[in-house]
């Protein structure tokens, strides 16, 4: 089992395809979290596209707003984002706070007459804001924009800074979900990982957001950190259950050793495909202890109970929903581009306080690029619905029937089933959806991963209605 596995499905038949797909199983299906990858997408240089510019014909799907807060107390082995190491009281918070005004102020009139569907607020550790940021964030930056139908805010948390009252602070700005980073709730496995709290600290703070009366609540977990063994996943997972009530959702990954992390140091003389095997057994584990508490896989990470949906998600991967990202390193999605604001939070700061655009790098959306990035996310969930997947494409398009070929192999290996309405992974198949979408990128993308085409991208924004398919 070796790195990542590029497809080349263009113009290959079913058989090709099935045995690509076969020697994928040899390969480590890294996470997919945007299309087309980060990777691929166009650097400095083409950065002077305003906010019009950028979100000019954005008028068709929802629209869901992302802000970073990166500041961490310290950085845990396992992080790969972009995140500041800073004391709670340091005046950079603060400034920080004043750019992202800046930016929101700066996209206002770009996106007027649009309504925020949905915040999320994450990092880094958003809870690292004192009462009184909170009330700045909520006031002066997210004020800044029409949430007269917004249906879900997010704040994301750590144990060791969301305090009673903050949690209070933020179940009166409108916060209805809560998601906290707990990854493990066993003490051997939290010291390693350089977390500050102990599982004690960690079930106090959960059940502070319990009583704040905030609706939904959702834990982190990660499989498979600092060489975790059965014993340490069985830990939590006894931990998890014990929990009363126990919480609304749970997210639950595989370890992913990136660039950036102190894992990518510390773990670099194990065998990549051990460390994948690892955490994929303790994630089905995990998967199987969560089946019997009454949870249910919606995605290939997600796992609520009852209808708790995780709408910022279900906008953004499973309908193709536009994101506005403030703050550094924060990737939008609009009607011509999908975009990456630069990663440094000094360079950020930098950049916003001299009155310059934040972007980095971008990719501009054809209508090919654009239903790629739409099936490519779409299928990390355990099914797709189809007629609402064509609801988003001009009447009589049909446009998966261009998938035809993958989807048969697919079916054919028996990794999904389909009739009519619905696609969807056999169970056993979902944890691996981030392996399956990569057969759905485009020959382009996949030319620009292998190093093969390094010509710059056309900067020319697709029509609103431009779909060709």
């Amino acid at each position: 089992m070796t790195a990542e596995w590029i497809y080349d499905v263009s113009g290959a038949g079913k058989a090709e395809i099935i045995d690509q797909i076969i020697e994928a199983e040899k390969h480590i299906p890294g996470l997919v979290f945007s299309y087309p990858p980060i990777s691929t997408w166009q650097p400095e240089g083409v950065t002077d596209l305003t906010p019009e510019d950028l979100w000019e014909g954005s008028d068709v799907f929802s629209f869901n707003l992302y802000l970073h807060i990166p500041f961490c107390r310290q950085k845990c082995s396992f992080c790969y984002y972009s995140v500041a190491v800073v004391q709670d009281d340091t005046q950079v918070i603060w400034d920080y706070l004043h750019c992202l005004e800046k930016e929101a102020l700066r996209y206002r009139s770009a996106v007027a007459g649009k309504k925020v569907e949905t915040v999320f607020i994450g990092g880094g550790t958003p809870s690292r804001l004192n009462e009184e940021q909170i009330h700045f964030l909520f006031d002066r930056v997210i004020g800044r924009f029409d949430l007269s139908e917004c249906r879900e805010i997010t704040y994301e948390c750590s144990p060791d800074s969301a305090t009673r009252g903050r949690i209070g602070v933020m179940a009166e700005r409108g916060v209805n979900r809560l998601s906290m980073g707990v990854q493990s709730l066993d003490p051997e496995i939290l010291r390693k990982s350089r977390r500050n709290d102990s599982p004690d600290e960690v079930v106090a703070t959960y059940y502070n957001m319990v009583e704040s009366g905030v609706p939904n609540v959702n834990i982190d977990l990660i499989a498979g950190i600092e060489r975790e063994a059965f014993d340490n996943m069985e830990r939590t997972m006894d931990a998890v259950a014990a929990l009363d009530p126990i919480p609304t959702q749970i997210t639950l990954f595989t370890l992913s050793v990136r660039e950036g992390s102190i894992n990518k140091k510390t773990l670099k003389a194990e065998e990549p495909a051990d460390l994948f095997r690892r955490s994929l057994a303790l994630y089905r584990y995990a998967k199987r202890r969560m089946d019997a508490l009454g949870y249910w896989q919606y995605s290939r990470n997600l796992f609520p109970r009852d209808n708790w949906i995780f709408h910022y998600q279900d906008n953004h991967w499973g309908r193709n929903g536009y994101v506005l990202a403030l703050g550094s390193s924060g990737y939008s999605h609009a009607h011509g581009y999908t975009y990456l604001n630069t990663f440094n939070y000094r360079q950020y700061m930098k950049k916003v306080e001299a009155g310059e655009s934040a972007v980095e790098k971008l990719y501009p959306l054809t209508a090919e690029e654009s239903l790629r990035r739409h099936l490519v996310l779409a299928m990390k969930h355990t099914e797709l619905d189809i007629d609402d997947f064509n609801s988003y494409y001009p009447d009589g398009t049909r446009p998966l029937d261009r998938f035809e070929t993958v989807f048969a192999a697919l079916e054919d290996l028996g990794i999904i089933t389909r009739n009519e309405q619905r696609i969807r992974y056999r169970p056993e198949y979902a944890d691996l959806a981030d392996r399956f979408v990569r057969l759905f990128y485009s020959e382009e993308a996949n030319g620009r991963i292998r190093g093969e085409r390094r010509q710059d991208l056309q900067l020319t924004r697709r029509d609103a209605f431009g779909f060709t398919i």
